[in-house]
């Protein structure tokens, strides 16, 4: 009788091993896929009020919009928006989104063939429209800006990020698709004329759960910003210049 071979086992098992590995590594990835990311800066200058701006996927169904629903936030004349959507990168390419607005004085507006792409976007007075077209895609002028990389760290989801000027009190909101995740990061500019170099900014943030972190002396400048639990902290910052 031909005696067995212990290493023709071992061999096996780690044939066996590796192939549950490359099953698992296919999984996880068929699960958590590359995505790619369409960054939406949308100024209203509409002329009013905009009471909701929204974007829907027209391949999926899928939207969110701003203000949320339950939310505080306005979206007023020359404010300016930030809106976040994301696609597996398998599914760019003839994807397209729509952007759609309604004003305060009953206005409701679409624009139907929206990229999955980085773009200045300027929400259209009726009077100010050339055609049938809602929407201008505007070049940014070039400015002094600050860049802030915030993470995440409050232990919920961040539904709302909001920079405001405290010269002219413009806005930025930054709002996203399922909110920012614990321990995700965001990058946004905010771009000043040179003039106004010395201008301090106001940061709010809001939580899934209704807490919120001010923070009223935010300098034009590149710095990483972590976003705290407002009730862990000590002293009144709910914010710290560190990347975790």
């Amino acid at each position: 009788m031909k005696r067995s071979n212990p290493y023709e086992y071992e061999k096996i098992l780690a044939l066996l091993a590796v192939l549950v590995l490359l099953l698992c590594s296919a999984a996880l990835a068929e699960e958590n896929p590359p995505m790619k990311t369409g960054v939406y800066t949308i100024v209203n200058k509409t002329g009013e009020q905009v009471i909701e701006v929204k974007i829907t996927d027209n391949v999926t169904g899928e939207s969110f919009a701003f203000p949320l629903e339950g939310s505080e936030d306005v979206f007023n004349n020359e404010a300016t928006v930030i809106m976040y959507f994301g696609i597996p990168e398998s599914e760019d390419g003839d994807h397209r989104l729509t952007l759609s607005y309604k004003t305060e004085s009953g206005r409701e507006e679409s624009f139907g063939t929206l990229s999955i792409e980085e773009v200045n976007i300027d929400l259209l007075a009726a009077g100010a429209m050339t055609g049938a077209t809602p929407i201008a895609f505007s070049m940014p002028v070039p400015e002094i800006a600050g860049r802030y990389t915030f993470y995440n760290l409050t232990g919920e989801v961040v539904t709302t990020l909001t920079l405001t000027d405290n010269e002219d009190g413009a806005e930025i909101n930054s709002v996203f698709l399922d909110g920012l995740a614990p321990d995700e990061d965001i990058t946004v500019t905010y771009a000043v004329p040179e003039e106004r170099k010395d201008t301090t900014l106001t940061l709010r943030f809001e939580t899934e759960s209704g807490k919120s972190g001010t923070f009223t002396t935010l300098k034009i400048e590149e710095v990483p910003i972590s976003l705290l639990d407002v009730d862990a902290v000590s002293g009144a910052t709910p914010i710290s210049f560190s990347a975790p």
